[in-house]
């Protein structure tokens, strides 16, 4: 039971969601147009309210004279749900603002009395990912393979809403890292539809997501040797805005417990579409 409840909360807070690191790449002037950018969703169970996210993209900061942007999330419990499994989680992703990939990702769980972090500083280059978790004051650190263009839970967010030509059928991949489980997330444009939020009416696009769990074994100086774990591991639909911004409206997810989503309640524009 508690598992399950676990893979409910971060299969929709990750959907949904500032130590300064040093960084391995430089570039000029670099912009992100979703600087300033605030999204508040409200997740619910069976269609009642369990959790609040807020996710916050900040500005192009630098390290070094190396260019990286701070995202941050957080996610709290509310109501029944709070009293019979309690969430304070929040994210703190940083990401290179051209290529959307993060270089430092941290995590730090706190699930009805269960506390975990963890700490990852990808390499794509030499497609490493180094990984300190810290679970009861204990920590373990190792390295992990993975491909090249990897993502964490927030980041591939980003990548997704600046591909070009959506249309119906359009199949996209990401590869996504914490700090547990390497998995792959295939999405394919379903159709357009018109979806209903508290904020309102939204033209969207509508993208069906398999998660596949994956193994991989390292190669030197080469992408992973991947094989998979656990297929189809979830399955959820994204929606997205149906305009230049490609807003996450809503995120819905199918487990054994019952339909978990997630909806946008409120959206602060990122700086440059501010009137």
């Amino acid at each position: 039971m508690k598992s399950t409840l676990r893979t409910v909360v971060l299969a929709l807070v990750v959907s949904a969601l500032f130590a300064t690191p040093a960084f391995a790449q430089d570039e000029q002037t670099p912009t992100f147009k979703f600087a300033g950018e605030e999204f508040y969703y409200s997740i619910q169970l069976n269609g009642v309210e369990a959790i609040r996210v807020s996710v916050r993209a900040g500005d192009v900061k630098y390290r070094k004279g190396r260019p990286y942007v701070p995202i941050s999330g957080i996610a709290n419990s509310t109501g029944f749900f709070d009293a019979v499994y309690s969430v304070r989680d929040k994210a703190n992703t940083f990401i290179h603002p051209k290529s959307y990939r993060p270089m430092r990702s941290q995590k730090f769980f706190n699930e009805n009395g269960d506390e975990r972090e963890y700490h990852v500083d990808f390499t794509h280059s030499t497609y490493k990912a180094r990984v300190k978790k810290v679970k009861k004051k204990r920590e373990r650190k190792f390295t992990m393979a993975v491909p090249g263009t990897t993502h964490d839970m927030i980041s591939w967010f980003y990548d997704l809403r600046t591909r070009e030509e959506f249309h119906v059928g359009k199949v996209m991949t990401f590869y996504v890292y914490d700090g547990w489980k390497l998995s792959r997330i295939t999405g394919r444009i379903a159709k357009k539809e018109d979806v209903y939020t508290p904020m309102g009416w939204f033209k969207a696009w509508r993208i069906d997501f398999d998660r596949d769990v994956l193994r991989s074994r390292r190669q030197r100086n080469k992408e992973p040797i991947m094989s998979v774990k656990t297929q189809s591991a979830t399955q959820a639909s994204l929606w997205v805005s149906r305009d230049e911004n490609r807003l996450p409206i809503k995120v819905r997810v199918s487990t054994s417990m019952g339909t978990g989503e997630a909806v946008i309640i409120k959206y602060k524009p990122a700086n440059a579409n501010k009137q």
